[in-house]
């Protein structure tokens, strides 16, 4: 058998196996989407429950959280505001210095 013809015989058996396995892991991983979604939901309404039990716990009422989830929100992004313009102060400095050193040269 010329070489060329092996060459494409073994070639097209390292696909197809290539194929197979990745059919496989493919078939793999639906499988665990499947198992995994209920885990997630699950986990999600544990927390949930969780966090109002801490709250019961402390006297806590959700108006109270979300007071408090707004403040924090409130101070993220004024923190935000505060480095953007903190960062357009600086980039207008150095473009200013930049000027500068070109004017000087």
């Amino acid at each position: 058998m010329p070489f060329f013809i092996t060459k494409e015989v073994n070639l097209k058996k390292e696909l197809t196996t290539v194929k197979n396995k990745i059919r496989k892991l493919k078939d793999k991983k639906a499988l665990i989407d499947e198992e995994l979604e209920p885990l997630l939901i699950r986990e999600e309404e544990l927390e949930n429950e969780e966090i109002v039990a801490i709250c019961r716990k402390n006297n806590i009422t959700i108006a109270d959280l979300m007071a408090k989830f707004r403040k924090k929100q409130s101070e993220i992004k004024k923190s935000d505001e505060t480095e953007k313009e903190t960062a357009t102060l600086i980039n207008k400095n150095n473009n200013e210095n930049e000027e500068n050193t070109d004017e000087n040269n």
